[in-house]
């Protein structure tokens, strides 16, 4: 059996659209598709978070989640289940602040606050 696709859809101006989508493999890796609107022929394995990363930027470039897919070996693309319109992916991790600095530590504070 063939692994379900995340899939996403980017619509031009003039009509035409192109896909990209994503398959969780269960073994942290994921297969990734894209190509045309409905004939996914490209193909690539990638580690399963640089998937996800790379589905929450072509959320930003404007790609929307359409639903769930089956992906032939053709790149025939069956759509099995519609996300809702507003789906949004999850944000991505952000790195923790770095701590604030003492600004008496930095500039060396005098024992009478004045500072150098």
């Amino acid at each position: 059996m063939s692994p379900l696709y995340r899939l996403f859809r980017y619509e031009h101006g003039d009509g035409t659209a192109k896909e990209w989508a994503y398959a969780d493999l269960g073994n942290g890796t994921a297969q990734i598709r894209w190509g045309p609107a409905g004939r996914l022929r490209q193909s690539q394995s990638k580690p399963l978070p640089i998937a996800l990363e790379r589905a929450r930027e072509k959320t930003l470039k404007g790609y929307a989640a359409v639903g769930r897919a089956d992906i032939d070996a053709t790149g025939a693309v069956v759509l099995l289940s519609r996300e809702p319109p507003d789906h949004r992916m999850p944000p991505a991790v952000t790195p923790a602040p770095k701590p604030a600095r003492d600004i008496a530590a930095l500039l060396g504070a005098d024992d009478d606050g004045f500072y150098f």
